[in-house]
């Protein structure tokens, strides 16, 4: 794959950007970093076995980190296109750059617990985020988190708060994918694990990609209880809150019981949305009514109800935490304005799946999303077009070269709702660096 060079320009002043505010925020600890003990020691690794590429940068990432700076650049290549399917059958290739950067108060010398994150995203290149007609985005990384490329966006910027061991609260801009860092089958953002949507952050229809609120949450053992509350309003592109709540307020609540079977990990998850936002009410527009020029109907209020069950069967040897599973999620909603009336996604993956390759990770889904019943009879009305629901499923496996590298080969298979198209086949590469 080869990049050309405003390609490398626009990397390379992204770099330069993240290390100022990097420098930026160091410098603004400075003072309680110098009432510290001595700095750690330096750590130094060959190539093929340090976490990221550019290493320990001569003990500096090692100091900064024991300050409570932590700062990481990752580059991610994709290569991908339609085997099969209704569109053009070429092979496009398409980029991006996630910097993130958190600051732990505490480590740094100034209160304990509170911390502040951020996550840049830039894409760039040909590729586009949805291939063969489906309803869902193929490529969550090429979708996310602006409609167009070339575009640089600040998509987190929160606060966060912990309260003893057991309580939490964070506010802010908040992106909705990070949140699933750390889910050992969903989340990934496209980068590190699956590459379709469904998988990585499923559709709900009622949580947008970028959202301000507050998320608190407390650890009752064996159970843990969230509650979001946020604008409803997709707020990738906005910098600042204007208008917060103009449109409605979203209440998310979930509830997880952590237990295990068999004597490994198993998690059961409960989950309650429900938004005061208006929306298109699409069983008024099919009854055919609606002429050109009027206002469309609104319909007030909409929910999404759901669980998820998730048990490892295999755990790695050097980190019980992570290891492969199966996982299922399923969601029922009101179908109306919600665009989802029910979906169900099922699959098995995770992390080493051969011994020795811990670090490889691998995963096999299939989901189905029954779409609102109103929305097709819309499109059944309106446009004479017999609009379905979709499934699909898709399969991936990430070889980690070293631990800062890693390949990628993908493919998915997809039942588009539009039934006069047939199938989409989609392959694609992606390779993956750790700066």
């Amino acid at each position: 794959m080869v990049i050309i060079r405003e390609e490398l320009n626009m990397i390379n002043r992204i770099i330069w950007v993240f290390l100022a505010v990097a420098v930026m925020t160091f410098a603004a600890g400075f003072s309680a970093m110098a009432a510290q003990e001595e700095a750690a020691p330096i750590i130094n690794t060959g190539l093929l076995e340090r976490d990221t590429l550019t290493g320990d940068w001569g003990g500096v990432r090692s100091q900064l980190k024991q300050y409570g700076l932590t700062f990481d650049l990752v580059f991610t290549q994709f290569y991908q296109g339609l085997v099969s399917g209704n569109g053009p059958h070429t092979f496009e290739y398409g980029g991006r750059v996630d910097g993130f950067m958190k600051l732990d108060t505490g480590a740094l010398g100034l209160w304990k617990g509170g911390g502040l994150t951020t996550h840049l995203e830039y894409r760039y290149g040909d590729l586009h985020g949805a291939l063969g007609g489906a309803f869902f985005p193929t490529n969550s990384g090429m979708n996310f988190p602006t409609d167009s490329h070339d575009t640089l966006v600040a998509t987190s910027l929160y606060l966060s708060q912990r309260f003893g061991e057991r309580a939490s609260l964070m506010i802010g801009k908040i992106n909705a994918l990070d949140l699933l860092e750390n889910d050992p089958f969903f989340g990934g953002w496209g980068i590190y694990r699956f590459m379709n949507a469904v998988f990585v952050a499923p559709p709900s229809g009622v949580v947008p990609p970028v959202f301000y609120g507050a998320i608190a949450s407390v650890r009752l053992d064996p159970v843990k209880l969230t509650l979001w509350v946020y604008d409803p309003d997709d707020r990738t592109q906005d910098d600042w809150p204007d208008g917060l709540f103009d449109n409605g307020e979203t209440f998310y609540l979930s509830a997880d019981y952590a237990t295990q079977i068999a004597g490994r990990p198993t998690t059961f998850s409960l989950l309650g949305i429900y938004t005061t936002k208006s929306g298109i009410s699409f069983s008024e527009i099919g009854e055919g009514w609606i002429k050109a020029g009027e206002e469309l109907p609104n319909k007030e209020g909409s929910y999404s109800i759901g669980f998820q069950f998730s048990h490892l069967l295999h755990q790695n040897l050097t980190n019980p935490r992570k290891g492969w599973g199966v996982f299922l999620k399923g969601a029922l909603s009101d179908g109306n304005p919600n665009y989802v009336k029910s979906s169900i996604i099922a699959g098995i993956g995770g992390t080493g799946l051969f011994r020795g390759r811990e670090l490889d990770s691998f995963g096999v889904g299939y989901y189905y999303y029954n779409l609102s019943n109103d929305l097709q009879d819309v499109f059944s009305t309106l446009r004479n077009e017999h609009v379905g629901d979709e499934q699909g499923a898709e399969v991936y496996y990430s070889y980690a070269v070293n631990p800062w590298l890693y390949i990628s080969g993908d493919l998915q298979v997809i039942d588009t709702p539009r039934k006069e198209k047939e199938a989409a086949v989609i392959a694609g590469l992606r390779t993956v660096i750790k700066f």
